[in-house]
């Protein structure tokens, strides 16, 4: 299984074909059963709602938020 990035995680959108590419956000979800990951949840800066990625489409920047900032 591929490792899976951490809940709050900041990463960036690196898949050129996708409409945010570029863009950064926040982990909020991630999609997993047994040791298949599917893929994450990701709050996008500056929008609303979340929006799923496949795990090939996302890079970590390294910075991590507090849970609080979302709850």
């Amino acid at each position: 299984m591929a490792e899976t990035i951490g809940f709050f995680q900041e990463v960036e959108i690196c898949n050129a074909d996708h409409e945010h590419y570029g863009k950064r956000g926040v982990i909020l979800g991630i999609s997993e059963e047994g040791e298949r990951l599917f893929g994450y949840a990701i709050l996008i800066h500056g929008m609303k709602t979340t929006t799923y990625f496949e795990p090939t489409d996302l890079a970590v920047t390294g910075t991590e938020f507090p849970r609080e900032q979302f709850y």
